[in-house]
């Protein structure tokens, strides 16, 4: 019986969820100052998306780069290591 109580809650919260919902979003069509503001907003997130599309591509490039310095540290210490040791014979 407390299966079927939480069931019908769930499903009268549910209702009442989509009931408010249905009241609340039927309204009159967007005015002109609402479409202008959605607009903006919309080039708004493009303009974001192009800036971010951007500075991955400088992210990737700044990456590359580093691994390249550390591939050159790495050999340098490498053949340090070499040095040493042969001066140490």
């Amino acid at each position: 019986m407390p299966k079927f109580n939480r069931t019908v809650t769930a499903f009268s919260l549910a209702l009442l969820f989509s009931g408010s919902l249905v009241l609340v979003g039927c309204s009159s069509s967007p005015d002109e100052a609402q479409l202008k503001q959605l607009n903006d907003l919309k080039e708004e997130v493009a303009s974001m998306q192009k800036d971010l599309s951007d500075k991955e591509q400088q992210k990737g490039a700044l990456d590359r780069e580093v691994a390249e310095k550390n591939a050159k540290i790495k050999k340098c210490n490498d053949d340090q290591a070499i040095v040493k040791q042969r001066l140490a014979k």
